[in-house]
């Protein structure tokens, strides 16, 4: 396990039976809850690959890579242990080129620094 895989296994152990954190995994659609399905794939420097897998409103860090993400992260691991520490997040670290998003939508990749910030403010 590497040092990004390592600081985001700690957010994810917090994430689930939070309550205001699942309340992020799921939207409001013509007033029926959908649950956000989503599998964040990050492939970063100087680390195996890992992935987030968000479904039924819980969170789960895996090693290794997902057959067909919806998001994947590539860049430098350090950027993604900053954002786990609070000292950043998924917006900053891509306007300064830390780290891309090379597959899926960057508006998932914000949704998922607001998961990260309810659980550092819990902490």
């Amino acid at each position: 396990m590497g040092i990004a895989s390592e600081s985001l296994s700690k957010i994810v152990e917090i994430m689930s039976g939070n309550a205001k954190v699942e309340a992020v995994f799921f939207t409001n659609i013509g007033g029926k809850e959908v649950d956000w399905d989503m599998i964040f794939q990050f492939n970063l420097d100087n680390e195996d690959s890992f992935y987030l897998k968000v479904k039924g409103r819980k969170a789960e860090l895996i090693n290794g890579t997902a057959s067909d993400p919806n998001i994947i992260i590539t860049g430098d691991n350090n950027a993604i242990v900053k954002i786990c520490n609070g000292k950043g997040d998924f917006t900053h670290a891509i306007s300064r080129e830390e780290i891309k998003v090379t597959k899926g939508k960057i508006i998932e990749v914000i949704r998922l620094t607001r998961a990260i910030t309810l659980v550092l403010k819990t902490k």
